[in-house]
């Protein structure tokens, strides 16, 4: 753990160091406005980084806010008379509220919808920006001075070492906060949002929070870019610095500090790299080097197709043989930056940091920092009474698709501490009951009551926040995430810390806390051993394990097993029947869907058959396999029996 430590921390303290002390060293302007643009761009693209790796949406508005924040410091300290924290402030908050609402609509769409939406705020910014002449300036630009820090004028050097500082407490805030509850969600609603919302963590409540945060960086980096250059005009925010932000990003190796770090070096570098042939030349070739050892890497592995080893390197090729042949490398950057992201994008989707990473873990071989043992089962999972009373109740329950009833008037009461099964052929209404339950779908008529009160209807957030968790038909774990962390995701009661101390790095109690909770979960399922590995190298039988895990982490009073047993082998099916009798002895109320009669049989207290949308039996397991309507359900009619 020490080893890993100094590694990592001891690596972060030396690069800061050294690029404090090039100022004392060095003493050329150009060099020190380089590194002063390299500090600014590395908070930009932290910022960046946390849409783009952690949330998993493509970004285009950084560069707008980069100019929004730019104006509103430049504004701030020209028309308001502001000094300079309160200038930087007023950037980053402006970032922040901007991004905030723009997350609101946004953030409910996918993919390219998402894109399209802020390109479409970006080119908003810029027409503002441009058109707003008597605030901005429009064309004709925005001069400013640099602000007085109590009292003193900062020259270059100063400056350089107050962008570093902020770029240090950026990076230190940032690592708290992804590696804490916060960064184990945005990576889980990246993964699956219907099971970040069915563990009670609110997929869009964190995405926006996400956003917002990230455009804040955005709004601060503008704030100190306006008083790097002392000068603003809109179209320093368009289009090719957007290309060059995303390309640093990916380039650099996406949900990674590190990785910003080396894509900001990136895009100050480029502008250089373009201008002088010979430093062009260099670097594609660097860059052809890479794409030949990743390529063959993959090929050896088979970890990708020969199409996404080949590409790269053909794209790499033309690079190099482009910087041959045309006259003036900067005439080309567009097509140069194009091709510079399809390589990355195909060959390299982990980013230099994440290749670099991978071979640094093999040469020096550093252990992950160790578990604390797990807690008492009893503190995790406590005993419910399991008193007979009637906990959750269905009255004359309804869900249609158009003309389709798949639910249609369904009543059922499940008694605390029982295994309650539910069954029926295929198409019956069982999983679209369960749904409407958990909140997944709103019912269309009806009534559902939780311990007499009624449940919150239409939202999987809600129904997990009253006590009701879930699994699903379809698997729908966090497979990026360890084992541990998905169990962490949904873990009730732990995290209570505010998000400044979280920044500050002040919880680690309370994460050490969360991992002995959930080893005592993980060991209840039999995955304790598997702790590290990550849930989509886990077998299928450990996968549905580890699902079970994670919706008990919720401490719930009412268990949804929706097919649990589906696709298992018969080893698992009967480790699945002892996890459930484990549970069961903890008083838990679960609801049980299951093909499989034995299974039901075997565990259940009740079952309730339905068939059509409807209720044709219940009673006892025994019970309910001679009722003749179900026998007629499942065999075609009660004389095939």
């Amino acid at each position: 753990m020490l080893k890993r430590f100094l590694l990592l921390r001891g690596a972060e303290v030396l690069a800061f160091a050294l690029l404090a002390a090039v100022p004392l060293a060095v003493n050329n302007p150009y060099a020190l406005g380089l590194l002063t643009l390299l500090a600014i761009y590395g908070i930009l693209l932290i910022g960046l980084d946390v849409t783009v790796g952690y949330l998993g949406q493509v970004n285009l508005a950084q560069a707008a806010f980069l100019g929004l924040g730019a104006y509103a410091a430049g504004l701030s300290v020209t028309a308001l008379g502001f000094g300079l924290f309160p200038a930087l402030a007023v950037a980053a908050l402006v970032g922040l509220g901007l991004g905030g609402l723009l997350a609101l609509p946004a953030l409910r769409l996918e993919g390219p919808q998402f894109a399209l939406a802020t390109l479409s705020f970006s080119a908003l910014s810029a027409t503002t920006l441009n058109e707003w002449e008597s605030l901005t300036g429009g064309a004709q630009g925005l001069s400013l001075s640099r602000p007085p820090l109590f009292g003193h004028a900062l020259d270059a050097p100063a400056f350089y070492w107050l962008c570093l500082v902020l770029l240090a407490l950026v990076w230190t805030g940032l690592r708290n906060l992804l590696s804490s509850q916060w960064g184990r969600a945005f990576e889980a609603l990246r993964d699956s949002p219907i099971a970040t919302d069915a563990m009670g963590v609110g997929t869009y409540r964190h995405k926006v929070a996400g956003f917002a945060l990230g455009s804040a960086l955005g709004g601060l980096a503008g704030g100190l870019y306006a008083f790097n250059f002392q000068y603003l005009q809109p179209n320093s925010y368009g289009y090719e610095l957007m290309v060059i932000l995303l390309l640093g990003v990916v380039l650099g190796g996406r949900k990674s500090l590190w990785g910003a770090f080396v894509g900001a070096s990136l895009i100050v570098l480029l502008p250089n790299l373009l201008s002088n042939r010979f430093l062009f030349q260099v670097f594609s070739g660097l860059g052809l080097l890479v794409a030949l050892v990743a390529g063959i890497r993959n090929l050896v592995r088979k970890t990708a197709r020969p199409f996404q080893a080949i590409a790269p390197i053909v794209a790499m090729g033309l690079l190099v043989g482009g910087g041959m042949v045309v006259a003036n490398t900067e005439d080309w950057r567009k097509a140069i930056f194009a091709l510079m992201l399809f390589s990355v994008v195909v060959g390299l989707p982990e980013g230099l940091m994440g290749f670099a990473a991978q071979q640094l873990a093999r040469l020096f071989r550093v252990a992950p920092p160790d578990l604390p043992p797990p807690a008492a089962l009893d503190a995790v999972l406590p005993q419910q009474p399991g008193d007979a009373t009637t906990l959750l109740e269905l009255r004359d329950l309804k869900r249609y698709f158009g003309g389709v009833k798949a639910v249609d008037g369904v009543s059922m009461s499940v008694r605390a501490g029982d295994i309650h099964g539910l069954i029926g052929p295929n198409g019956s209404g069982k999983s679209t009951a369960v749904n409407v339950i958990s909140g997944l779908y709103a019912p269309t008529s009806g009534e559902l009551l939780l311990n007499g009160q009624a449940l919150p209807q239409g939202s999987l957030f809600k129904v997990a926040r009253v006590g009701v968790a879930r699994t699903f038909q379809n698997l729908q774990l966090f497979g990026e995430l360890s084992t541990l962390d998905n169990v962490m995701v949904a873990l009730k009661g732990v995290y209570r810390s505010p998000l400044p101390l979280v920044l500050l790095g002040l919880a680690r109690g309370e994460e050490r806390q969360a991992q002995a909770d959930a080893l005592a979960l993980l060991e209840l399922v039999g995955l304790r051993d598997q702790a590290r590995s990550k849930a989509k190298d886990l077998t299928y039988g450990a996968q549905r394990f580890l699902e079970i895990a994670r919706a008990l982490a919720r401490k719930p009073e009412l268990l949804i097993l929706d097919e649990p047993a589906a696709g298992l082998a018969y080893p698992d099916v009967s480790k699945l029947v002892e996890i459930i009798r484990r549970i069961h002895q903890r008083g838990v109320t679960m609801i049980l869907i299951e093909h499989h009669m034995d299974v039901v049989s075997e565990l259940c207290d009740t079952v309730t058959v339905l068939d059509g949308g409807k209720v044709i039996a219940a009673g006892s397991a025994a019970e309910v396999k001679r009722h003749p309507k179900v026998i007629e359900a499942y065999l075609g009619s009660a004389g095939a029996a």
